[in-house]
Order: structure tokens, then sequence, then C-alpha cells
């Protein structure tokens, strides 16, 4: 049976990745790991790993990273506009070796993946990656002290079914969304939503859910104690 248009996902307890499989192409939205399950997002399908889309690099959402040999990506999407300091303190205050090799290993793919891409991989080309509409939108700014900021938000639309993937999107960054004339237009009655920031309370914004009027939310993790879920605003 041909793929048309397949979404997985995955159940990471904190973190966050999304499998988008088409026809001709697999792609990952962020690449968080769950260590104590073996439904992995790397070794979740068959074929390459035409591309990956880090929403920002935080520990949750790029934890997988490190097995990325196992599936190197042909092309490599990530907000070049986040300052690089940020990056640099998030080695400075990994807690263990190992969160500071995921942080620079996410720098050595920045660096690598420098030029222009190629049209037989070009993910945003419709011969190329199923049919599918693909947009990216990028936060404003370059100057704010919160990583969470500059997270990615990806657009995607097949058959006029509307999908909107969101990262740790802060309510500045919202706020820059809802100003944005082109999401407007697109992201009006969306039919699948991944929450911002995981579905948490502190990055709910009402207006964005009047505007989107998703049929479908997914919440990708659970209450903590530093920040607790919205779910029940979602579902109502």
């Amino acid at each position: 049976m041909i793929i048309v248009l397949k979404l997985t996902f995955f159940d990471l307890n904190l973190g966050n990745s999304t499998l988008i499989e088409t026809s001709t192409m697999n792609m990952l939205f962020d690449l968080g790991i769950n260590e104590q399950s073996d439904k992995n997002p790397l070794f979740s399908f068959s074929g390459d790993l035409n591309y990956l889309i880090i929403s920002h690099p935080h520990k949750d959402h790029i934890a997988g990273i490190s097995r990325i040999y196992y599936k190197k990506p042909k092309v490599f999407r990530r907000n070049p506009n986040i300052p690089s300091d940020l990056i640099l303190k998030q080695i400075e205050n990994a807690q263990t070796e190992e969160d500071k090799k995921l942080y620079e290993e996410y720098l050595n793919l920045d660096k690598e993946f420098i030029f222009p891409v190629q049209d037989a991989n070009n993910p945003n080309n419709f011969f190329i990656n199923g049919e599918l509409i693909l947009k990216h939108y990028t936060p404003l700014k370059d100057d704010v002290k919160d990583l969470n900021y500059y997270s990615l938000t990806t657009f995607l639309q097949y058959e006029g079914f509307k999908i909107l993937l969101m990262g740790d999107n802060t309510k500045t960054n919202i706020d820059e969304l809802l100003n944005n004339p082109d999401f407007l237009k697109n992201a009006q009655n969306i039919d699948l939503l991944l929450a911002p920031h995981h579905g948490r309370f502190s990055c709910y914004k009402q207006e964005l859910m009047d505007y989107l009027k998703p049929r479908i939310t997914i919440i990708s993790d659970k209450s903590n104690q530093d920040d607790v879920t919205a779910s029940n605003i979602y579902s109502s």
C-alpha cells in the first residue's frame, strides 16, 4: 500500500518528535527520544531521513541527535537566527557530559548544512515531498534571551487537510504569528494542531486557538511541577 500521508506523534513522556511520511519522503519534526521505549523516532521507519526539522535546540527536542549517524538527513532545517551564546550557555550549564555532547552535535550539524539545498532533495518541491504544501515560520527577532522564543512553526497541507506543528513557542512568538498575513491565510481552521510548548499553560494563547479552531489538538507531555498542562482549556 502506498503511503499518501501518515503522521506519528511519539510518546516521549517529556519531549517532542513527529514523523511525517509521504509516498516519496520521510520527515522528522524534532528529535526527542524516550530512553525507556524501543519505539523511538529514528528506528520507526524504513528508508532515508529526507528532512529533519528542529524547532529549537532544547534537550527534549534534540535528544536523538546523538544517533543521527544511523539515518543522516539529506536536508536539515533550523532557525538560523538563534544567538550562538544561547546554545553555548546550554553546553556550559549541561548537567552531564552526555547532555553537553547533544548540544555540541547540534552545532556540528548546523555547521555541516551550510550549502544551498539541491533541487533533487528540496522538501519544498511539490514533486519531491509527495504533493505537500509545506511552510515554515521563523521568529523575527535575534536578541531575545529565551531559547524557546526561537521555535520554528511548521505548516503542512495535503488535499485540504491542514496540520500545524509548533515548538516551544512563547506568547511573544505567537503574537508575531498572529500578525503575519501569510500565517493567517494558511492557519485558519486547522485540522490537526501540535500545541505550543507541549500544551503547557504558560504558552496557552486564547487568541491563537480562536483563530485556528483546530479539530484535533495533540498535547505532547504530561504535567510537571514547573508548568501545569492546559489540556482542560484546550479541550473546552
